[in-house]
């Protein structure tokens, strides 16, 4: 028992904040996109409010990365980040802190999660079917001004993704 791995969510709280800056960076990074500091600032915010679902997802003991759950069309259930660190990946974290949260979901009467993704994040898409998000509420669509994409088809149409890779 003594090399069990322990997984827990921990509150974020607000002396996690330099913890949580940078692990934001990084997520936005991964999102292909540079967060500000005034971005990084109002996602901390953001996390701090007491109606929104936010935790640290610790690996014994270990800040391993964080979720956070806002509102979307008047109810909590929108898991608009979760990022876990290089370091961290393929324990199970993104599992445990998803079914966790959707307890926590559940639990304040909502029978509806949803999480967006990158249709090129093949290991996340994977990972989030797995677990039941199965359903296909809206798309977003852009354009991409400049840069290379890929060609997808998707139910007979054709489409453009960045074909990086998010993880």
């Amino acid at each position: 028992m003594a090399n069990e791995k322990i997984k827990k969510l921990k509150k974020i709280e607000l002396k996690d904040i330099l913890e949580i800056s940078t692990m934001l960076k990084l997520f936005w990074k991964s999102q292909l996109a540079e967060a500000t500091d005034s971005d990084v600032l109002e996602d901390i915010r953001r996390m701090l409010d007491p109606e929104c679902i936010s935790f640290l997802i610790c690996y014994n003991e270990n800040v391993a990365g964080f979720i956070f759950v806002n509102e979307k069309y008047g109810y909590f259930n929108n898991i608009e980040h979760l990022y876990i660190k290089e370091e961290y990946r393929a324990k199970g974290l993104a599992s445990f802190a998803l079914r966790e949260v959707m307890k926590i979901v559940k639990s304040r009467n909502n029978n509806r999660v949803q999480i967006e993704v990158s249709p090129s994040n093949v290991k996340a898409l994977k990972l989030y079917h797995k677990l039941g998000f199965n359903h296909i509420d809206t798309f977003t669509l852009s354009t991409c001004l400049d840069g290379k994409t890929k060609d997808i088809e998707f139910s007979g149409l054709k489409f453009k993704v960045n074909p990086k890779e998010v993880f």
